[in-house]
């Protein structure tokens, strides 16, 4: 065999070994993007399912009174009962509502402020100048209390993003009371709102925030005996929903919605529903689908009275959710003030 042949054939076999390395290395390439692709969809799937988790705690079964010191979302299957009287426009949101019941240690966590003097923002969200009109003349109607006072709202807590983690000191529902109060005064209705830390009190009387309600029960008799003017009683609370279920625009303005709650669980509830009636359909023709409706609970369901035996105009007002600004929650105030002193005065005529 000469030289030449010899060397073609050595080429040639190279030339093989080359093409069969680079299909091994094609090949181990196409494993290891897919081992990679797999890996990736696996992580997705996972996250997506943690997600789903975390945000569907809704799912869990409604537990009763006696245990809502624990953690857990209330939403029954029927969150309203059978004599609920409302209308539902899938359109604007579920009217369902989350009922969260978070441990001492949570409401306690310091969670940081995205803005200092966060009261003060609040504070500076005004009522408009109203014309001259009736006045109680320094006489109280109404009495605003929070049972659950330190109901936060996201936008302005740092590093919070979990509806189950929105609980301040400072920056809680008591602002958006105190806002809803100066809108009652503006329309010449005296109002009395109480900002007592019923979480601090609850752990200074070792108890735990199942016991909220019974707190905040001994307030307003306390408030009931000082003033015998007092006729008015409203719970504001904030709702763990998103903000789709919480807000909606109207004339192009956003709102923080609301909705009315009605406990079942005494004999004297049908004058709460009367009230609560009354108002809803008040908002409904002012501001149409600023409410969600009222929401009746039983005591299998919750609370069920909600200290709404201790006057007939009594009754819990959710204002928007966790997702909710200022200036929806102030605009909502305005609103809902609205509509109380007309049904206020409209009484006195």
């Amino acid at each position: 065999m000469s030289t030449k042949l010899k060397q073609n054939k050595k080429a040639s076999a190279k030339k093989r070994t080359i093409l069969v390395l680079l299909l091994y290395f094609a090949l181990l390439l196409f494993f290891l993007w897919l081992l990679g692709f797999l890996w990736l969809m696996f992580f997705n799937e996972s996250n997506k399912n943690e997600n789903s988790e975390t945000l569907d705690e809704t799912n869990l079964p409604e537990k009763s009174n006696s245990s809502e010191g624990s953690n857990y979302f209330k939403k029954p299957n029927n969150p309203f009962g059978q004599n609920t009287e409302i209308e539902i426009d899938n359109n604007l949101g579920s009217p369902e509502r989350d009922e969260y019941q978070p441990s001492m240690k949570t409401l306690f966590e310091n969670r940081e402020l995205k803005f200092e003097n966060i009261d003060v923002i609040f504070e500076n969200m005004k009522s408009s100048k109203r014309p001259e009109m009736q006045a109680t003349f320094g006489k109280d109607v109404v009495y605003i209390y929070h049972t659950h006072s330190r109901e936060s709202f996201l936008p302005y807590l740092k590093n919070t993003f979990k509806p189950e983690e929105a609980y301040h000191s400072i920056a809680n529902i008591t602002l958006v009371g105190k806002m809803l109060g100066r809108a009652l005064e503006s329309y010449g209705v005296g109002t009395k709102v109480d900002t007592s830390d019923i979480v601090q009190l609850l752990e200074t009387k070792n108890l735990i925030y199942g016991n909220s309600y019974d707190l905040s029960g001994e307030i307003v008799k306390a408030a009931q005996s000082e003033s015998g003017d007092l006729d008015y009683f409203i719970d504001v609370h904030r709702d763990s929903l998103r903000k789709r279920d919480t807000s909606i625009e109207i004339n192009g303005l956003k709102y923080a919605r609301l909705l009315f709650v009605v406990g079942t669980g005494h004999a004297d509830y049908e004058k709460n529903l009367a009230f609560a009636n009354e108002l809803q359909t008040m908002l409904d023709t002012l501001y149409p689908g600023l409410s969600k409706g009222i929401l009746q609970k039983s005591s299998s369901q919750g609370n069920g009275i909600y200290n709404q035996d201790l006057s007939p105009n009594s009754i819990i007002l959710e204002i928007g959710g966790v997702d909710n600004t200022v200036e929806e929650l102030h605009r909502s105030t305005e609103a809902f003030a609205e509509v109380v002193s007309e049904f206020y005065w409209r009484g006195e005529e």
